[in-house]
């Protein structure tokens, strides 16, 4: 006979399945900026937006899949160690992906991981926010080295001699592709801690193929939307329409979060940090160096972003803060 306990079994599942598909479609929308957003730029008008989502779906699938494999079921890479799987889950666990969501819709560059994460193991924010900040530096400094020392060079030349993107060589539309799946999966592999954290930390090879489906439904709405409200954060950078400009910079974020995937660290790091921080870096060398805009233009813009960014954080311990309360 179904009894209360069979209702709120049920319930909880109910709740768990909507939060996973939520939390996909939030973190997604706002991370598009920092993975997808020079791919949608540079792309527009010259390829097939449905080639694009194509591609990008089977990156999704590949190191998805390869996850689960090498970690025996778990497709988060074993990220997900300090975060158990709660005994119930209610509809307070709705809050984070419903809260990125509204910042996503206010244009604001979150660290989703900090906000996801942190509800399932409050013990961790500090963690988080620690390692997410740590990230952010060294990525500003990384960035600004090499593109103050090398790369500012061919960003000279690109901007010496713009050239539309559908007049490039092909080589160069080949080497975005890669540039964005590399950078793609390296961002997976950091953020499947977010989209995973709502299921169980071992998955039938149903159960991931189900889920990965959920994942390529929430990128189709991504190209549907053009990369949504974040995305005039990317579009205000220097150059970074031209199609050469964004394979660089993809090169660099990708290469950067591989160097942090091979710290074997069980603590995620907020990847929207890591990419400010790319972004920052980027700007204030071509700044010093080729003069693309006004040091005080350029520390404007940037303190606009790290401005969101840092609500961003604040919110996100207040929703944890809350949470925390009301879950015990």
């Amino acid at each position: 006979m179904f009894n209360l306990a069979d209702a709120q079994s049920m319930n909880s599942h109910v709740v768990q399945i909507l939060g996973f598909v939520l939390v996909v479609v939030a973190c997604t929308a706002n991370d598009s900026l920092q993975t997808l957003g020079t791919f949608l730029v540079s792309n527009r008008g010259r390829t097939s937006i449905h080639l694009q989502m194509i591609w990008i779906c089977l990156a999704t699938t590949f190191i998805l899949v390869f996850g689960w494999f090498k970690y025996a079921g778990d497709p988060a890479w074993g990220l997900l160690s300090q975060f158990p799987l709660p005994d119930d889950f209610n509809l307070f666990y709705l809050i984070p992906p419903l809260t990125v969501a509204a910042l996503t819709w206010w244009g604001a560059p979150i660290g989703t991981s900090i906000l996801v994460l942190a509800a399932f193991s409050p013990l961790q924010t500090s963690a988080l926010v620690t390692t997410s900040i740590f990230g952010g530096v060294f990525a500003l400094i990384a960035s600004a080295v090499v593109y103050g020392l090398v790369l500012w060079i061919l960003e000279r030349r690109f901007i010496r001699s713009p050239q539309d993107n559908h007049q490039l060589p092909r080589r160069w539309l080949i080497l975005q592709w890669f540039s964005t799946a590399w950078l793609w999966c390296q961002w997976m592999i950091q953020n499947a801690a977010s989209f995973y954290v709502y299921l169980p930390r071992k998955l039938s090879f149903f159960e991931l193929l189900m889920s990965i489906c959920v994942i390529c439904c929430s990128i189709a709405l991504i190209f549907a939307w053009g990369g949504g409200p974040v995305q005039k954060i990317i579009r205000r950078k220097a150059n970074i329409r031209d199609i050469r400009s964004a394979t660089l910079c993809d090169l660099v974020f990708g290469t950067i979060l591989f160097a942090r995937a091979l710290s074997f660290s069980v603590i995620p790091m907020s990847t929207t940090w890591v990419f400010l921080g790319l972004l920052a870096g980027r700007e204030l060398a071509l700044v010093a160096r080729i003069k693309v805009s006004t040091p005080l233009a350029a520390f404007h813009q940037l303190a606009k972003d790290f401005f969101k960014a840092f609500s961003g954080v604040l919110v996100s311990v207040g929703v944890v803060s809350v949470l925390r309360l009301l879950t015990t």
